[in-house]
């Protein structure tokens, strides 16, 4: 099964958990996509690609805390004299703490996580823990419910980490 495949297996998954859950609880999906920006040692042997995301966040009732699981596409370029591409494929499952605020519509959010990560480069591939924490927020005008954020993940790999920072934009939707 190709990794866009098992990437939409996962959110499908999680769609289906989260509609599931209680009508206490509500869900929110959402899809977005942006910049990955390698770091350190992956940084010297790629440039800055794309990436695309989905996502499925759970109200927790009574808790300033929700649960959030999201899927993600990357692939970047390697640098010169190279010719191929790294493709991440995975997901995290994560905590996500809405930061109060008095602003109308708008959310900041902190979230942190963990999951797992399968990097291709040029054909060999190797499935890997992976973590990550970053910042958000979710702001609705009018109709729109969007969001914007920024993560650091580091995928561990033998002898070494895989770091990067998606920054990602995106719609979301449910209640």
């Amino acid at each position: 099964m190709n990794r866009v495949r098992q990437v939409a297996a996962a959110v499908a998954v999680a769609t289906v958990v989260g509609v599931s859950m209680g009508t206490t609880q509500s869900a929110r999906f959402g899809l977005g996509g942006g910049l990955t920006l390698p770091l350190r040692e992956y940084h010297t042997t790629d440039n800055a690609g794309w990436h695309v995301l989905g996502k499925v966040e759970i109200d927790v009732p009574e808790s300033p805390i929700d649960v959030r699981v999201d899927g993600m596409y990357s692939r970047t370029g390697q640098r010169a004299p190279s010719t191929g591409n790294t493709r991440l494929a995975g997901g995290t499952a994560d905590l996500v703490w809405h930061i109060p605020t008095s602003v109308p519509g708008l959310r900041p959010y902190v979230l942190a996580g963990a999951g797992a990560f399968n990097v291709d480069v040029n054909g060999g591939s190797a499935t890997k823990f992976a973590w990550g924490a970053g910042l958000g927020a979710s702001f609705a005008v009018g109709g729109i419910h969007a969001f914007a954020e920024s993560r650091y993940v580091s995928i561990h790999l033998p002898g070494t980490a895989l770091r990067f920072v998606p920054v990602t934009a995106g719609l979301s939707f449910g209640s």
